[in-house]
């Protein structure tokens, strides 16, 4: 279990709670160097005093601060390194307590499936499908997730691989759905120019040239309650996406009988999450779609 704290108390206390319950035997805690030493110590001192529990402790306090993109990439890069598989927590990412056992499920069941690279404790559709207790998708959010040492090692955090994709068919063979590539390109181009101080998309490169999927729960098992002013990136607290509610898994789980991404469901994330009009899967939106591809 690794635990991503930095200087928000309020948040971190909250998911330290659910850590509390959950009671995992090993525990890896990461934060970044501070920009403000009491804050930042007070949060550290706290989480370490809140384990009341028989734990294996490990932890990486950083003594500078190196930035959303450098310290949260190295943090995973050290946990790895540690542990073959891993669950993942920021401070802001509160778990249904049935979160933990999902990812523990998932973890056996799907270690030797290559393709699968992520699991996800965030469900933001709310597509469900009608028989199994999880599906697969191309898209995978990181609040709340876990995986495997053998997927991180496709990570790279300077996306070195885009110089050469950006620019090429294989992009719009890896986006199947109509200006998916488009988005992807805007995006990740920014990420790779440094215009953005973050580790995520850089993840979500790695598992959309590798062709990786995500596995994401029939229902929401995490909410962010990290979005306002004092959030990093999610600063808006309008956000539909904001403390979405959490629900319960029903056990047993109903496993998926094929390792394939659910498209209807993709297409919900591309339009309810990324922003794109539901119009361009329309006759019209695809021949739109086709023209743009020589425009790359």
């Amino acid at each position: 279990m690794l635990f991503l704290i930095h200087r928000r108390l309020g948040p971190a206390t909250r998911v330290m709670s659910a850590l509390k319950l959950a009671r995992p035997e090993v525990l890896l805690i990461a934060a970044d160097g501070p920009h403000d030493d009491a804050r930042c110590a007070d949060v550290r001192e706290q989480m370490l005093n809140k384990i009341d529990w028989p734990c294996q402790v490990a932890t990486r306090f950083l003594d500078e601060q190196m930035g959303c993109r450098n310290a949260v990439s190295s943090a995973l890069d050290w946990a790895f390194g540690l542990h073959e598989q891993l669950i993942i927590l920021e401070d802001d990412c509160v778990p249904h307590a049935c979160f933990f056992a999902f990812c523990s499920a998932m973890l056996d069941r799907y270690k030797n499936e290559s393709e699968v690279m992520q699991i996800c404790g965030s469900n933001l559709t709310g597509m469900r499908p009608a028989e199994q207790s999880y599906f697969f998708s191309r898209f995978g959010p990181i609040w709340g997730w876990a995986s495997w040492r053998r997927a991180w090692q496709a990570y790279d955090v300077e996306m070195k691989e885009w110089s050469t994709l950006r620019n090429s068919t294989r992009l719009h063979q890896l986006c199947p759905e109509p200006f998916e590539a488009g988005w992807r390109h805007e995006v990740l181009e920014a990420v790779y120019r440094g215009e953005v101080d973050t580790w995520d998309y850089q993840w979500a490169f790695a598992k959309l040239r590798s062709g990786g999927l995500n596995i994401v729960p029939a229902v929401n098992l995490v909410s962010n309650i990290g979005f306002g002013e004092d959030a990093t990136h999610t600063t808006n607290a309008d956000d539909p996406r904001a403390e979405m509610e959490i629900h319960e898994l029903a056990s047993p789980l109903r496993h998926a009988d094929k390792i394939i991404a659910w498209q209807e469901a993709d297409r919900a994330y591309l339009t309810q999450v990324v922003g794109l009009p539901e119009s361009i899967w329309s006759a019209k939106g695809i021949r739109r779609s086709l023209r743009s591809l020589f425009k790359l």
